[in-house]
């Protein structure tokens, strides 16, 4: 694909790496000159320094024959700006960063549906790491109610030794609740619940759920012998 990331935002230069390593055609466009030399040097894609809301600035750097337009621009109205560009040109995948939580609306009317939020995301997990330390979260999926989070097996836990199918056939299972797999620690590798791997101390259970669900989750592994 050809992804196009309009950026002032340092996230944008490791995400440019990351998707040239995956193989992708990447076009990288800042207006600060040392980010620019500095991409340009490390990773060899196309990159144009100029200003980020700049039409002509933008069709230098492709973005006619976008497939994926990034914009991570320090305000929202040129996030929004940049996607109205990308939008007239029919650029099919637009994500935009939300600075300000009052901005969204605005995002949605102008048609860019793709937004996320690093500060939403940062508070979330550092919420998370205080509340539920043996909860790591993977990822966000629909709404942002449901999660994918992996959860670690306690040496102390009453599962250790059975099969991984025991666990949702508790009775006090969270029944919104879907287990996936489980992270062997020593083997490195990971099982699918179809598998019922046997559960081992510091394993990673792998599961799907609603915040409250994984909560209920994690204090069923929690659980010790003899509960």
């Amino acid at each position: 694909m050809y992804i196009l990331i309009v950026n002032e935002d340092p996230l944008g230069r490791s995400l440019a790496a990351a998707l040239v390593e995956r193989g992708h055609e990447v076009a990288y466009l800042d207006r600060e000159e040392e980010y620019c030399q500095m991409v340009a040097t490390e990773l060899g894609c196309l990159v144009i320094q100029g200003e980020t809301t700049n039409l002509r600035a933008l069709r230098e750097a492709g973005i006619e024959r976008a497939d994926v337009l990034i914009t991570l621009l320090e305000k929202d109205s040129k996030n929004i700006i940049v996607g109205l560009f990308g939008r007239q040109f029919g650029v099919p995948s637009i994500l935009s960063c939300l600075r300000q939580k009052h901005y969204q609306e605005a995002y949605e009317l102008a048609g860019i549906k793709n937004i996320f939020s690093a500060f939403d995301y940062l508070f979330n997990q550092i919420l998370l790491t205080i509340e539920e330390p043996n909860l790591r979260h993977i990822m966000t999926l629909g709404d942002g109610h449901s999660k994918i989070a992996a959860i670690d097996i306690p040496t102390q836990s009453r599962w250790i030794g059975q099969p991984l199918n025991a666990v949702w056939e508790q009775r006090h299972f969270p029944r919104q609740a879907l287990i996936l797999g489980l992270l062997k620690r020593e083997q490195e590798q990971f099982h699918r619940s179809a598998e019922r791997p046997l559960i081992a101390a510091q394993d990673e259970l792998i599961a799907l759920g609603h915040q409250e669900d994984l909560h209920q989750l994690i204090h069923l592994m929690q659980t010790s012998t003899g509960s």
